[in-house]
């Protein structure tokens, strides 16, 4: 009963490890230093360090094949969007020895790829924001489009690929035609499919699902409460809430229409006016807010790993606590301190925001009903021990 999971200074990778490890799981966390966030954990059973999956990815897939060959893993668990890649890139290698519960890679990339999602969003009337499709960078065929300022542009992959070594992309605010054109200019790979879109104002709502071979296992619901940077991007305090039907159907239609197999999170933003979910973009893998399901009571990676290792029995679709909240304490910290020290130009913060002074007295309510600490935990404290030295050497650096 092992298992190995990727990523370990992520956040899902230490939920993930806490999650098998109560169900007296081993696990084995991976990550390009042996010392990790999940790795802290005491559910934790072994650690290592590989090659950077972005640097050096024939060798960081060589060293996991290596490792899965000798100890005797049930079950690989990838946990980033590069990881999953390179991993399910490899998919057939990796079943000679254990199981690797994600789709095929096509449809991973089908559901990843943001102008790919759009599209098929589209064709199976599943409501988008208003989109303008940029297939080539040439964002001067499309400018007559746009009929208001400020856009956001989106990259149509994460993740790009460059001489042998993976980079990130990332998501930008174009206030003005003048920038939307620098944009384009400046960053190169915006010259492959992009997407401008219409800011949505309004709450953001996620679907957790596990998938098996595109027939649905069960489903989690949640809204954002506060993010980190407050003008949208991941969430650091969110709560549980009930399935919402017409975002259920939309997910469902479009994960079965591809035959999704594994977990996933389906994102929307309910707009402000219309109350209409909005697709925003599909994780096709652990998502960040993964400690909230725990803590309402859907196990996900160990009903992921019951699956892989043919061990499901029934699993209720939707039965979970409603009203749990989940605060992620230092990326909240972080939150409050953008609010504060960053021009409130620059955070380009959505209609409605609350003020410097409401953000404060927010922050400072350490003990509401029904709110968990995601990494702080009296029973497992020394991942909370290495992320606040890791977030103490990031502020005396300038980086965080």
């Amino acid at each position: 009963m092992r298992v190995l999971v990727t990523d370990g200074d992520q956040r899902s990778a230490l939920a993930v490890t806490r999650a098998l490890g109560q169900q007296h799981v081993q696990v084995i966390v991976g990550a390009e230093t042996t010392s990790s966030l999940a790795a802290a954990s005491r559910y934790c059973s072994r650690s290592f360090a590989y090659p950077s999956p972005y640097a050096d990815p024939e060798s960081f897939v060589s060293k996991l094949l290596e490792l899965v060959q000798h100890d005797h893993i049930a079950a690989v668990f990838p946990i980033s969007d590069v990881a999953m890649r390179l991993i399910g890139t490899e998919k057939q290698q990796f079943e000679r020895y254990t199981a690797v519960p994600i789709p095929p890679m096509s449809v991973f990339e089908e559901i990843s790829d943001k102008y790919r999602l759009m599209k098929l969003a589209l064709e199976l009337q599943v409501p988008i924001p208003e989109t303008i499709f940029v297939p080539n960078g040439h964002v001067e065929k499309v400018i007559d489009g746009i009929s208001r300022f400020p856009v956001v542009v989106k990259p149509g992959c994460s993740l790009l690929k460059k001489n042998g070594q993976w980079s990130k992309t990332s998501v930008h605010f174009a206030a003005s035609a003048e920038e939307l054109f620098r944009l384009y200019r400046e960053r190169e790979y915006l010259q492959q499919p992009s997407l401008i879109q219409q800011r949505v104002a309004g709450e953001g709502q996620g679907l957790f699902v596990l998938m098996d071979h595109g027939e649905p296992v069960t489903f989690f619901a949640h809204r954002r409460l506060r993010e980190r940077p407050p003008s949208g991007g991941v969430s650091v305090l969110r709560e549980s809430i009930d399935l919402p039907k017409p975002m259920t159907d939309y997910a469902l239609r479009l994960l079965q229409h591809v035959g999704w197999h594994g977990v996933a999170m389906v994102e929307f933003k309910i707009d402000r006016q219309s109350e209409v979910p909005l697709l925003m973009e599909v994780n096709g893998r652990f998502w960040g807010s993964l400690q909230l399901a725990l803590d309402a009571g859907v196990n996900f990676p160990y009903l992921l790993y019951q699956m892989a290792t043919g061990q499901l029995t029934s699993v209720p679709l939707s039965s979970y606590q409603v009203g749990v909240k989940s605060r992620w304490l230092l990326g909240d910290l972080d939150h409050l301190l953008l609010r504060f020290f960053k021009p409130e130009e620059e955070l380009r913060l959505p209609p409605g925001s609350p003020t410097k002074y409401q953000c404060l007295l927010a922050f400072c309510r350490f003990f509401q009903r029904g709110i968990r600490y995601e990494v702080e935990r009296f029973e497992d404290p020394w991942p909370a021990v290495f992320e606040f030295r890791q977030y103490v050497k990031d502020l005396l650096r300038g980086h965080a």
